[in-house]
């Protein structure tokens, strides 16, 4: 995109900056005759009324600088399309409402009463599902979602617990069961090599 304002800025041509093919999100330029003009400063202040959105009745009035747009003197208060305006209200929308159902999860759970079916759905399709049921740490201290059986992460059953008084309370896991990213970190952590197929990881970590 380029943008040529002719007699009424510098008179050249300014270019959105691409990176890599990909164009820049803001048309940034620093051309002080081209800005100046964006920005109304030789033209006549426009009167200007603003509305509420939702009821669209008038609010106020005022006399503003006659000013592109699109454009702004800083990336902040860069206008929002008509897009991002709906899309922006309905995430705030969204939001304001998951925050209102984690505060009333939360004072539910604080009395200990269960949550009644129709209001479970309704938090189950706004909030994730580790918020609802909340999160358990398998043996080897990976976070995942409470029901299930296995570790997503190292595929340890959730079932196992580190073993009381055991070195830097390890579980107590077969190595054969871990998962090959698993014997690799705690091949590294031994300071132990970590290259090799799962079998010689094990014969290493055995062999310490």
């Amino acid at each position: 995109m380029c943008l040529s304002l002719g007699v009424h800025g510098c008179g050249a041509s300014h270019s959105r900056e691409v990176t890599r093919g990909v164009p820049a999100k803001i048309f940034s330029i620093t051309c002080e005759p081209c800005e100046s003009y964006l920005r109304g400063d030789r033209k006549q202040k426009k009167l200007v009324y603003e509305t509420d959105k939702r009821t669209g009745q008038s609010i106020r009035q005022a006399r503003v600088a006659d000013s592109d747009p699109m454009w702004s003197s800083t990336p902040d208060t860069v206008p929002e399309t008509p897009d991002e305006e709906r899309v922006n209200g309905i995430r705030q929308e969204r939001g304001a409402q998951q925050i209102q159902m984690i505060q009333a999860l939360a004072a539910l759970r604080s009395t200990g009463a269960g949550i009644p079916a129709d209001a479970m759905w309704l938090l189950e399709r706004e909030l994730p599902a580790e918020l609802l049921r909340g999160t358990v740490v398998c043996a080897n201290g990976h976070d995942n979602q409470a029901g299930l059986k296995f570790c997503g992460e190292c595929g340890v059953p959730m079932s196992s617990r580190a073993a009381i008084g055991s070195d830097e309370g390890k579980a107590v896991v077969p190595l054969e069961r871990l998962h090959v990213a698993t014997l690799r970190k705690r091949c590294r952590d031994a300071g132990l090599p970590d290259k090799g197929p799962k079998d010689v990881l094990i014969g290493r970590l055995q062999a310490a």
